[in-house]
C-alpha cells in the first residue's frame, strides 16, 4: 500500500493507548530513549488527560471496521466493507483522529520551548487545540479539522452565465479566490462544516450530506509521476467544487488571510507603511504543518511619479528563484568529510550571506510579536536553531561579531556549542537568544564545512500567524527625492517549498545514485523544481499625494 489510502483511515479503529507495545500492538513512537543516559522520555503527554494517541502515528487499526469477514464482524450481505463501529464513526469525526499523524514530536529535548522532553516539528492539531479551547471559553463550538477539510468550506463556485463576473473578486484583490472559480462562475463562501448535499453512491435513495474526501490543503505534489491533469483541472465536479488541486488550494489560500495597508502616510522624506495580516480562514498557525518549508511573504513596492522604484522588498522573478533575505554562497552535500569519530561534516551545512532583503525589525520576528516596525522582508516561514559558542569577539551588548578574516557568511563566528539532549541545555559562552543560531535545513551542519550532520537544537514556531491576531508591521522608509504622488502595491505570495531544500535534496540524491549508492531515477530530481509555483493570494494597492 502506498501512501496514505482509503483502506487505512477506514481500518482506524481509534487512538493507540498507553502498552500497546506490550499488547503486541503497534503504537508508533511514543517515546525515545536518550542515547547519553539510557533515560526514556515521553512523546505523548496528552495521555495523561485521557486524549490519547496524539502525534507520531498514534492510530490504532482493526480490519474489522473495514472488510467482511475480519474476525467474524457481521455486515450487510453483498457490500465489500462492514459497516463501522459507533466508536470507530465518532473517532474518524475527531480532530484528534487528525492528531494522530498531524502532530510531529522529534527526539531530544528542544532548547527553548522548555518543560517537554520532545522537539515539535509539527503542531497542526496542538496549535488547534489551542484554538478550540480559547473558541469554547468564549462561548462558541469550534470547527473540526474535518469541518475545514472534509465539506464545502471555504466555498464553492457557482454558475453567473456571466463570464466576467469573476474580475470583479479580481478588482478586489482576492486574486487566488478570482483565479480559483471557471469563468462563467463565482466564488460563493461557505462556512466551515457546510456539507455538500448530494448522493454517496449510483444506488444511493436519495441526496443527503456528502463528506467530500479531497482534503484540500495547500501543497500541491511536485513529483512529475503525479497526473499534470488532476493538479490543474479548471472544472468543477457536482457541488461546485473545483476538481483540480491547485484550483481547491487557492480556494483555501484565499480565504486564509486578512490583508490590508492600513494608513500609509508620507510626512516630509518619511514614509510609513503598515501591512496588517490576519489569520481570519484557519484554526491553526499559518503556516501550520512542516511550517519551516511553507514560504507566506509580502512583496511590496513603492514607486514614485515617473515610475522609479522608491523601495522595492520580496521580489522573485522566477517560481524557483530563493527568497532575497539570504544568498546561498555555498550547499554541501558531500558527506565524504568527516571528522574523527567518522561523522559527516558539513553536509547539508550552507554557506549562507545576508542578502538584500534581510529583515531588520524591531523587535525581531523571531520573538513572536504583533507590532513591529522597521523595514525588509516579511516572512512567516518559521525555522531551526542550533546551539552555538561565539569563536569571534563578544561586544559589549553580548553579541557576537566577527574576528579577524571572518564576517564572510554568517556562521563563521560561531561553533557548535553543547546541546544536553535530555534537559535540552544549550552550554555556551553567550547568553540568551544570543546562544542560538538560525539554520535552514530540517539536518545538516553549521556551514559548508563545520559541524556534524544533525538535526535542529530548537525549532522556530513564532513567526507563523496564529489564528484571529493580527500581525502588524510598519515600514519606516526614506522617501527623499521622490515625487508625489507615490503608488504603493503589496502582494501576499505564497510557496509550498523553498527552492534551495529542493535543490539541496534533488543533488545529494544525484551524487548518491552517481556513486552507485541508490537505484538510478532519484526520486527528488531537478524537475521538480518545475513544479515549484509562486501563488498569489491578494494584491493590494495605495496612491499617496
Amino acid at each position: 500500500m502506498e501512501g496514505i489510502s482509503c483502506a487505512f483511515c477506514h481500518q482506524v479503529h481509534g487512538p493507540v493507548r498507553p502498552g500497546a507495545a506490550a499488547r503486541g500492538e503497534y503504537e508508533g513512537n511514543p517515546d525515545w530513549v536518550s542515547p547519553a543516559t539510557g533515560t526514556r522520555f515521553e512523546s505523548r503527554p496528552e495521555d495523561r488527560q485521557g486524549i490519547f494517541g496524539i502525534a507520531n502515528s498514534g492510530y490504532a487499526l482493526d480490519p474489522r471496521e473495514l472488510l467482511l469477514g475480519s474476525g467474524g464482524k457481521s455486515g450487510v450481505v453483498g457490500d465489500a466493507h462492514s459497516r463501522p463501529s459507533a466508536d470507530a464513526r465518532a473517532y474518524l469525526a475527531s480532530s484528534e483522529f487528525c492528531g494522530t499523524c498531524h502532530d510531529v514530536r522529534l527526539f531530544g529535548t528542544d532548547a527553548i520551548a522548555r518543560g517537554e522532553h520532545f522537539k515539535r516539528l509539527r503542531n497542526a492539531y496542538s496549535e488547534w487545540r489551542t484554538w478550540a479551547d480559547d473558541e469554547r471559553r468564549r462561548g462558541r463550538q469550534p470547527a473540526s479539522c474535518q469541518d475545514c477539510h472534509m465539506s464545502t468550506f471555504p466555498g464553492v463556485c457557482e454558475p453567473t452565465g456571466d463570464a466576467q463576473t469573476s474580475l470583479g473578486q479580481l478588482a478586489a484583490g482576492a486574486t487566488a479566490l478570482a483565479r480559483a472559480c471557471p469563468p462563467g462562475t463565482v466564488f460563493t463562501p461557505r462556512a466551515p462544516g457546510s456539507p455538500a448535499i448530494g448522493s454517496v453512491a449510483n444506488a444511493s435513495v436519495g441526496a443527503g450530506p456528502v463528506a467530500p474526501h479531497y482534503f484540500t490543503g495547500v501543497d500541491i505534489p511536485l513529483s512529475p509521476e503525479f497526473p499534470a491533469a488532476l493538479v490543474d483541472d479548471p472544472t468543477l465536479d457536482s457541488f461546485g467544487i473545483p476538481r483540480g488541486a491547485k484550483q481547491r488550494r487557492d480556494l483555501l489560500l484565499g480565504r486564509t488571510f486578512r490583508f490590508e495597508i492600513d494608513g500609509a502616510t508620507r510626512r516630509g522624506d518619511r514614509l510609513e507603511i503598515p501591512i496588517v495580516l490576519e489569520n481570519v480562514g484557519a484554526g491553526h498557525r499559518v503556516p501550520a504543518g512542516f511550517s519551516q518549508e511553507r514560504e507566506f511573504w509580502v512583496h511590496l513596492v513603492v514607486r514614485d511619479a515617473q515610475g522609479r522604484v522608491v523601495y522595492e522588498v520580496g521580489r522573485v522573478d522566477r517560481n524557483d528563484e530563493d527568497l532575497r533575505d539570504k544568498t546561498f554562497a555555498v550547499v554541501n552535500i558531500d558527506d565524504g568529510q568527516i571528522d574523527d569519530k567518522g561523522r559527516p561534516l558539513g553536509v547539508f551545512g550552507a554557506d549562507v550571506i545576508d542578502g538584500p532583503d534581510l529583515p531588520l525589525w524591531d523587535p525581531p520576528t523571531l520573538l513572536g510579536a504583533t507590532e513591529m516596525r522597521g523595514r525588509g522582508l516579511i516572512n512567516l516561514q518559521n525555522g531551526f536553531l542550533r546551539c552555538v559558542k561565539c569563536i569571534g569577539e563578544i561586544d559589549g551588548r553580548g553579541v557576537c561579531q566577527p574576528g579577524f578574516g571572518q564576517g564572510r557568511h554568517r556562521a563563521d563566528r560561531f561553533d557548535d556549542g553543547l546541546y544536553d539532549a535530555d534537559t535540552g541545555e544549550c552550554e555556551s559562552n553567550l547568553l540568551g537568544g544570543e546562544r542560538f543560531f538560525e539554520t535552514f535545513f530540517p539536518v545538516g551542519g553549521l556551514d559548508a564545512t563545520r559541524g556534524v550532520l544533525k538535526a535542529a537544537d530548537a525549532i522556530i514556531d513564532t513567526r507563523s500567524a496564529a489564528p484571529g491576531k493580527p500581525v502588524r508591521y510598519t515600514y519606516e522608509l526614506d522617501s527623499s527625492g521622490a515625487a508625489g504622488p507615490l503608488e504603493i502595491e503589496a502582494r501576499l505570495l505564497f510557496r509550498a517549498f523553498p527552492p534551495f531544500l529542493v535543490r539541496a535534496f534533488a543533488d545529494y540524491e544525484a551524487r548518491m545514485e552517481a556513486r552507485g549508492l541508490r537505484p538510478s531515477g532519484a526520486l527528488v530530481t531537478r524537475a521538480m523544481l518545475e513544479r515549484l509555483e509562486v501563488v498569489e493570494l491578494h494584491r493590494l494597492h495605495v496612491t499617496l499625494p
